[in-house]
């Protein structure tokens, strides 16, 4: 009886042993994935301009025991998910670098990557995005005198916000965004470097536009939908109204009138007209917004 007892044991041991080893060599690993650390990629939790780009890449594999089959990308906003990159996979590796456009509206986003291999495990990496306003750069008191004007400038960069004569404009082309000048015909105009009729104005043989080595296109439009310049507070505001900007010059300027501009880097602005002195040798006072 004694030796049944010690084969029945035996034989009990042998079958945990043996369903044991079946489980272990059946489980499958999950993939893995992370992101990539390179400069100037998201890898964590961060806050960044609305409307802006993000760039990000993830590194995924396989357990081991199965290929990944599926890789997707989401962004959910206020619960409600969108999938934004997916592809069907057969590897036993994959890397994915991304650049997406976050909301356009001031809040918080999650991006999500998952990978999924055939056995349909899974596996992901998160961030949140944090939405802030964009930024703006605010001129006020910009003072610009016309071409006849022997003490101030007649050249801006909208940029920094510095006010150039036509000598230092000259050496500084490439950041002047537009001139001023009292025409004739044509009263108070502002006018980007390449515009035709400026160029007979500010005709200097040695600092004339003709001679300058940069010139700039920046393009303008009247505003005349009766933007509100208090409420104009971030980039995005800038954006709504500076929209078919395609004048090289705006002429019979008019105080309280509001100008759209769009730069030759893209940068879009306003310009409110504060004050204007008539005359060649005159001056005009603005404020402009423009986008950082």
């Amino acid at each position: 009886m004694k030796k049944i007892s010690i084969l029945i044991a035996s034989a009990l041991l042998a079958s945990v042993a043996f369903m044991s080893s079946c489980t272990k060599d059946t489980t499958s690993n999950s993939p893995t994935i992370k992101f990539i650390n390179k400069a100037g990629y998201i890898t964590s939790d961060a806050s960044v301009p609305q409307g802006s780009t993000i760039s990000f890449g993830v590194d995924a594999k396989s357990g081991g025991s199965s290929n990944l089959s599926h890789f997707k990308i989401t962004r959910t906003i206020a619960g409600v998910s969108t999938v934004l990159y997916e592809t069907p996979l057969d590897s036993i590796a994959y890397i994915k670098e991304f650049d997406g456009e976050v909301n356009n509206v001031v809040g918080t986003e999650t991006w999500t990557c998952t990978i999924t291999d055939k056995d349909n495990l899974t596996a992901s990496v998160s961030f949140v995005i944090t939405t802030v306003a964009n930024p703006i750069s605010t001129y006020t008191q910009v003072i610009l005198g016309s071409y006849a004007n022997s003490t101030l400038g007649s050249s801006f960069a909208s940029a920094d916000g510095t006010v150039y004569k036509l000598a230092e404009a000259k050496t500084n082309a490439a950041k002047i965004d537009w001139l001023y000048y009292w025409g004739v015909s044509n009263s108070a105009t502002l006018a980007a470097p390449d515009d035709v009729l400026a160029a007979t104005v500010f005709s200097s043989i040695t600092n004339g536009l003709a001679t300058w080595s940069v010139k700039n296109p920046t393009r303008f439009r009247a505003v005349t939908e009766g933007a509100v310049w208090d409420n104009i507070l971030t980039s995005s505001d800038i954006a709504t109204i500076a929209v078919n900007t395609t004048e090289t010059s705006i002429s019979d300027i008019q105080v309280g009138n509001i100008l759209a501009f769009k730069t030759a880097a893209g940068k879009l602005g306003l310009i409110k007209i504060d004050n204007i002195a008539a005359g060649t040798d005159g001056t005009i006072t603005y404020t402009a917004k423009v986008q950082q």
